[in-house]
């Protein structure tokens, strides 16, 4: 990597964390009383326009499972709706997804959980002696128990952890105590959030490539009973490897820098999986299968746009329709059928971007078949403070998606279909794209 490149970059988000923290700190601390409302509740005048195609939530991806037995009297034929979740920016523990994935699994009926998860430490022997993170699985059903969700939520957070730690001392007294107090909490907040995506773009890469290889491996491999509570490793040698691919159905949801992790990671996958197709004939089906298989990713707070910042464009660029229409060229040659990007944005999050058409066109595999939609959302309310202006906290768009019955709607109904969830229908306007005008 060019080193000066990889400096520019580095200032570049360290500015833009500044600033995230700054107006955060802002709007949670010092103007607090400043922007709250007068009396009563106020009517919620949030924003959200949806623009792109119709789609489909996982609620249809669920009701797959209708007419088969209940659970306990199935065979494995029996299809289960798989989420992957994905973190972005800043320190995460087990468990941070833990409000997202029981607003997702209340709105789809499933009211029922498993009494204890599924989680172990991920490894590699690539990295040996090197946690890598932690992959947590939740069951969830309903009460009739003739539906099911798998909830596995990956934890990368440890491998940027030592970065982090290379700078903690800048957070102790000897340094802290020559900072105003409200300074202090801003740096606080910038080490916690920049090591990230500079670790992303340099040693951490292909550590960070590998947990999201395993976590789709064990998606791809195993149901709740074959899924382990221990450490251990998910290889192609395995006899259950990849035996539930043309079983489940499967999703992603990510956050921020996970948004590019999870493109990055499908990617690479399907090309790891091509090249060892000579050696290893078992992989021959699992590319097969892909190209067969529709992806969604939801994708909040997306910043696509700005991680591509400094990088070299797509492999290959500009070729949609060779590759994904059945009368195309290189149809035979495409990773999957459609890869729906469904990018969550709100305007007052300062790092949070949609995705116009030449970004998908120039930086978006051709091979992946994407189909965007942009939801442009204010998570954060937008308050007058005191006739001087308008102002959202950054920091609540950045993350508040999670408890958001907009975003759980659009997430398990989507929109434009019969069953898109009655508060979208209500609260969000929609400019439907259509892909036969091009």
């Amino acid at each position: 990597m060019d080193r000066s490149w990889s400096t520019g970059r580095g200032f570049a988000l360290i500015t833009l964390a500044w600033l995230l923290a700054s107006c955060a700190s802002f709007g949670e601390g010092v103007t607090r009383g400043l922007l709250a409302q007068s009396e009563g509740p106020a009517e919620d005048t949030r924003q959200c326009e949806v623009s792109g195609p119709a789609f489909a939530g996982i609620l249809p991806l669920l009701e797959r499972q209708d007419g088969y037995p209940p659970l306990g009297q199935a065979g494995p034929e029996r299809p289960i709706l798989k989420v992957i979740m994905v973190h972005g920016v800043g320190t995460h523990v087990p468990g941070y997804s833990a409000r997202l994935s029981a607003n997702l699994a209340r709105s789809l009926g499933l009211t029922v959980v498993a009494p204890e998860a599924k989680a172990f430490t991920i490894e590699a022997p690539g990295f040996p002696g090197e946690t890598l993170g932690t992959l947590t699985v939740t069951r969830h059903t309903n009460t009739a128990r003739d539906r099911e969700m798998l909830f596995f939520e990956l934890t990368w957070s440890p491998i940027s952890q030592p970065a982090k730690d290379a700078i903690a001392f800048d957070s102790t007294a000897v340094y802290a105590h020559r900072r105003a107090s409200l300074n202090n909490v801003f740096k606080q907040f910038v080490n916690d959030v920049a090591p990230d995506p500079l670790v992303y773009t340099g040693t951490g890469r292909d550590r960070i490539q590998v947990t999201i290889g395993q976590t789709l491996c064990w998606a791809l491999s195993a149901d709740w009973q074959t899924m382990p509570d221990e450490q251990r490793l998910c290889t192609p040698d395995d006899p259950a490897f990849a035996s539930r691919l043309d079983v489940d159905e499967f999703a992603f949801i990510t956050h921020s820098l996970g948004s590019r992790i999870t493109t990055d990671g499908l990617t690479r996958l399907t090309r790891v999986i091509e090249t060892a197709e000579a050696d290893a004939p078992q992989l021959q089906r699992v590319t097969q299968s892909f190209r067969e298989r529709d992806v969604k990713i939801f994708m909040l707070a997306n910043q696509l746009p700005l991680l591509q910042s400094g990088l070299e464009p797509a492999s290959v660029q500009g070729e949609v329709p060779a590759f994904c229409l059945p009368e195309g060229a290189d149809f035979a040659s495409r990773l999957f059928q459609e890869t729906e990007l469904i990018a969550f944005s709100d305007p007052n999050d300062l790092l949070s971007y949609p995705i116009p058409d030449a970004f998908v066109r120039d930086h978006v595999d051709s091979r992946l078949c994407p189909k965007q939609v942009n939801v442009t959302i204010n998570i954060a309310p937008v308050r007058s403070v005191l006739g001087l202006g308008e102002f959202a906290n950054p920091l609540s768009a950045h993350v508040d998606y999670d408890d958001d019955e907009r975003v759980i709607g659009l997430i398990t109904r989507g929109i434009g279909q019969p069953e898109t969830a009655e508060v979208v229908v209500e609260r969000c306007s929609w400019l439907e794209v259509g892909e036969d005008l091009r």
